[in-house]
């Protein structure tokens, strides 16, 4: 069984660099830092390997990867775009009352989260999920097996999927404040969709993206322990 805030702190630990690419892990290495038995280590290793932030070697261990800027920033700019369009065609073809109710279920679970004015890493754990099962209620109802299926491939890499908000690096009043726009944002969505205006869905879809993009940025400082600068096209600026 998945442990998500294990999950969630290893991933974070990658990112940070705390855990520096190439690095060498092992469930025993991991379980000491983490102060955890090698049992949920055991489980979460070939999670975060098949979601591309480590790659086995040898017979047992794993190291950690080495990601290009870069190629990250354009794939959460894909995604948004691409979500942006799913948006625009959910509201097109209008929303049924089933699918009207898990959308507001999940905007009253986000309210309920920021009801107290701050968030904690659990709340950021409550939240990703939340995001997520948001996210791919828009996706999978837009109509389109062609972006559904580009959307889903884009959530596959590392750092993309919208349940990964991670924010330990600004801490949790600037988490609190970027998250509570975002969630702004589910709002404004869900009544745009309501009201079938897609030009205003795929706006509001499109600028939400960023919140995940200001969460990769956060780590500012780390860039050049975590993403290797190389690029095939010669893409060497920030966007």
């Amino acid at each position: 069984m998945s442990n998500p805030p294990l999950l969630n702190q290893i991933r974070e630990m990658i990112l940070s660099g705390e855990l520096v690419p190439g690095e060498r892990i092992t469930e025993v290495g991991l379980a000491k830092k983490l102060g955890v038995s090698r049992t949920p280590i055991r489980s979460a290793l070939p999670m975060l390997a098949a979601d591309g932030y480590i790659e086995p070697v040898g017979k047992r261990g794993y190291s950690v990867k080495k990601f290009i800027l870069e190629e990250a920033l354009e794939a959460l700019e894909l995604r948004a775009i691409l979500e942006g369009v799913a948006a625009k065609y959910l509201a097109e073809k209008g929303v049924g009352e089933d699918l009207l109710r898990e959308m507001e279920l999940c905007l009253r679970q986000g309210d309920e989260i920021f009801k107290k004015r701050y968030v904690t890493q659990e709340d950021e754990q409550r939240y990703g999920e939340m995001n997520a099962r948001f996210h791919k209620l828009v996706v999978d109802n837009c109509g389109s097996q062609s972006l559904i299926a580009f959307v889903e491939r884009l959530n596959k890499l590392p750092f993309i999927g919208p349940s990964v908000m991670v924010f330990d690096q600004v801490g949790l009043d600037k988490a609190f404040e970027m998250l509570f726009r975002a969630h702004g944002q589910h709002h404004d969505l869900v009544e745009a969709i309501r009201d079938g205006d897609a030009a205003r869905a795929e706006s509001v879809f499109r600028e939400h993206g960023n919140a995940q993009r200001h969460s990769l940025f956060s780590r500012v400082d780390q860039r050049n322990i975590l993403f290797n600068r190389e690029t095939a096209s010669g893409r060497g600026k920030d966007r």
